[in-house]
């Protein structure tokens, strides 16, 4: 995870939007990640569990100027592997456990508020239901909300 990159997706008013399913496996990252991560007065963490529409409001209330999407994504990489994921690669399907939520959900917030939007995706190692985090994704998770505290702290 380039730390450079991520310095700029926090930089303003941001929304960290943490997608996924705790039920699923590795697919509950994303609610992991958020109860990891201490936010700030201009960065927010919303928990959106697996239904994100759930939360435009609340997110868009924000007035963010960027929102981060976390998500766990099948992108062919190796399991805990965390990336940087375009939206075209989410609308074209199989990036994401969420593909057409969350490019309902980015495409709404980008109309209501003007904000960028950005994916940031683990890969899982599996999405049974009734499992909790493999090792490798919860490290990643752990890895992803230690950078994410280290910039929000940095004045």
């Amino acid at each position: 995870m380039d730390k450079s990159i991520l310095e700029n997706m926090l930089a303003g008013t941001v929304v960290i939007a943490c997608v996924g399913n705790e039920l699923r496996g590795d697919d509950g990252v994303g609610p992991f990640i958020s109860t990891l991560i201490e936010g700030s007065e201009s960065v927010h963490v919303v928990n959106c569990g697996e239904t994100p529409e759930n939360y435009l409001g609340v997110i868009a209330g924000f007035k963010p100027e960027k929102v981060v999407v976390i998500d766990a994504a099948e992108f062919g990489g190796d399991p805990g592997e965390i990336r940087l994921v375009k939206k075209s690669e989410i609308m074209d399907g199989g990036a994401s456990t969420h593909d057409a939520i969350l490019t309902l959900f980015t495409d709404f917030i980008e109309h209501e508020t003007g904000a960028q939007t950005f994916f940031l995706a683990i890969q899982p190692a599996g999405m049974e239901v009734g499992e909790g985090l493999s090792k490798t994704v919860e490290a990643a998770g752990r890895e992803v909300a230690a950078t994410i505290n280290t910039i929000v702290k940095t004045p």
